[in-house]
């Protein structure tokens, strides 16, 4: 049977298409949101950084589908803020050195596309710090350098941190915002360098380090102070982070993570998403759970400690949502304000339409492996692929074309062609520099 979704209960799912107001007065339509996820496809072809990461007609056919969907809010994938410190090989770039009328233009048709049904459009920045990698391999196989090596900007001087970073930043959210973006979301997550300055590795003894984690939250207040004098919070321009568990998981008590977000807050982040578990067992967990009973699962200790801190900031949470029960159930017990979709979003593009109208009541139930989380990614990178290679205009519907990884065949077929590329990415022994997405003839296309 194509296209088997998780077993579900039919349930009223009212409550998510409800509106999420923002503190700036900015609406979503419903709670239901588009997660960032690296798309693969900017052109990296060209290797100088005047034009490498610059969107694309595939971006534009790609958001076109997102943007018919039914989504509250639309977010991109990962956009580096420096040209010279990339995260992934064919993500888009954002910065002074690839500025253009030309990127501008594709920039402002993504915005067009992601807002065609009145979502909320935004940008998520990057910065991966000592992370970055040095060179690549475009999709013709020829290598490339970026440049001589990743700079130590988190131990850096702050006049540096202030224009390698900060003012990067700035640049950035100016620039999307002219481009009719709704606002952005710092990469907050996952060690990245954003994520530093509030960990365990930040030695710093200025005014961005310190003993404490609420010391070391200066840097994000002083950051979102920059980008508030060049894109005022009174236009309507959103700005918010992006938290992972896992960053703070056997680091921080539950009382310096609170006192965190009521920072983060004070200083006027709009929104939060919060990843790093499973959300359909946290939802389980939470109707289930007594006083009595010990509490095992981080996750959901982090996630509600984050949603009682919080009161003007909203709060969403992306990974592991199944069914439409438990998106409900989260939202009534006041776990989260917004459901965030990733993969499920690259598998079915139109997923919130089929869940708010009752067509669907569960994502659909892809055949890979729960543990193998780069097969997953790159399938849904090849789904990203697929959707941008034809405009909405010549589709019947917007998942036309998409293999169904939901049939075991499909799935084992592709897991084992992803097995030989990251084999090769392996061998390799770098991170995924190569500018180009797994070559895949599905069995049912």
């Amino acid at each position: 049977m194509p296209n088997q979704r998780y077993d579900a209960e039919c349930v009223d799912t009212k409550v998510l298409t409800e509106h999420i107001h923002f503190r700036n007065g900015r609406v979503a339509l419903n709670r239901l949101m588009k997660s960032p996820m690296s798309e693969k496809i900017y052109n990296w072809e060209d290797p100088h950084e005047t034009k490498r990461g610059v969107p694309n007609a595939g971006l534009v056919h790609l958001y076109e589908k997102w943007g018919f969907g039914g989504f509250g809010i639309i977010f991109t994938g990962n956009l580096v803020i420096d040209p010279k410190h990339p995260y992934e090989a064919g993500q888009g770039i954002v910065s002074k050195e690839n500025d253009s009328p030309v990127m501008r233009d594709w920039y402002a048709k993504m915005a067009r596309a992601m807002k065609a049904n009145h979502a909320l459009a935004i940008a998520q920045l990057n910065h991966p710090g000592a992370w970055a990698f040095n060179t690549y391999t475009d999709g013709s196989g020829r290598t490339h350098i970026i440049s001589d090596g990743a700079d130590d900007i988190l131990n850096a001087p702050k006049s540096v941190v202030k224009t390698e970073l900060i003012d990067r930043v700035v640049y950035a959210a100016k620039l999307l915002s002219n481009c009719g973006f709704d606002g952005i979301e710092v990469n907050t997550a996952f060690g990245n360098l954003f994520c530093q300055f509030l960990g365990n590795n930040n030695k710093r003894t200025d005014e961005y380090g310190g003993a404490s984690l609420v010391k070391r939250t200066q840097f994000h207040i002083d950051l979102l102070n920059a980008i508030r004098r060049e894109v005022p919070a009174a236009g309507g321009f959103l700005v918010g982070l992006k938290l992972n568990s896992a960053d703070f998981q056997n680091n921080f008590s539950n009382d310096e993570v609170s006192r965190l977000c009521e920072i983060l807050e004070e200083a006027g982040y709009d929104f939060v998403e919060l990843t790093g578990g499973q959300m359909e067992q946290c939802v389980q967990e939470a109707q289930q759970r007594a006083s009595t009973i010990a509490r095992e699962n981080y996750f959901l200790e982090f996630i509600e400690t984050v949603a009682k801190s919080f009161r003007k900031t909203v709060v969403y949470i992306t990974g592991g949502w199944q069914t439409a029960s438990g998106m409900v159930n989260a939202v009534k017990l006041n776990i989260t304000q917004g459901i965030g979709f990733a993969r499920a979003a690259a598998a079915e593009p139109d997923l919130p339409r089929k869940l708010l109208s009752g067509v669907a009541h569960a994502t659909l139930d892809n055949k890979f492996s729960p543990a193998d989380y780069f097969t997953s990614k790159h399938a849904a990178h090849f789904q990203i692929k697929t959707m941008a290679g034809r405009s909405i205009n010549d589709v019947v519907r917007p998942t036309d074309g998409l293999p169904d990884f939901t049939d075991e065949k499909e799935a084992k077929n592709f897991a084992e062609k992803a097995g030989e590329y990251m084999k090769f990415v392996a061998a390799d022994g770098k991170p995924d520099t190569f500018a180009e997405v797994i070559k895949y003839t599905p069995i049912h296309s």
